[in-house]
């Protein structure tokens, strides 16, 4: 008789950068029990930086003559007669939010990237969302 060998279903490495936004500092963060941390962690304003984010496929991102391009290709949009141009930055994000990311994933991955300061690079992330949400380009993964 042959045994049946159960393993688990090998899922990639993933965490995510969550912004410290509740104020406490690290070590007084390692001194809370487990339920001070959950509390803690439950905050709107860390729940708030834990969503998950990604690129609508209804949208399409193209490179013609050097020019990119954001091109809808469903018809659930608000650009259903038009293309938008984005600058360099705004294809970096773009790529960046290929994979469901949070905004702090993307703050580390620009901070690689560009010289300029957290609290600039997570401004100009937190408006790229905001505004991508609103136009539905970005979409909020569950």
């Amino acid at each position: 008789m042959r045994r049946r060998c159960y393993v688990e279903k090998y899922v990639n490495t993933e965490y995510h950068f969550v912004r410290n936004s509740g104020g406490l500092s690290g070590k007084e963060l390692a001194k809370l029990s487990d339920d001070e941390l959950a509390e803690y962690l439950r905050q709107d304003s860390i729940l708030q930086e834990k969503k998950k984010y990604r690129i609508n496929p209804d949208f399409i991102l193209r490179e013609i003559a050097g020019e990119y391009t954001i091109i809808p290709i469903g018809g659930n949009n608000v650009f259903s007669n038009a293309v938008m141009a984005p600058n360099e930055t705004a294809v970096f994000l773009w790529e960046a939010f290929q994979q469901p990311s949070t905004i702090q994933d993307v703050v580390v991955e620009a901070m690689q990237k560009y010289d300029v300061t957290e609290e600039q690079i997570y401004k100009s992330i937190s408006n790229f969302v905001k505004q991508s949400l609103e136009f539905k380009v970005l979409e909020e993964v569950v």
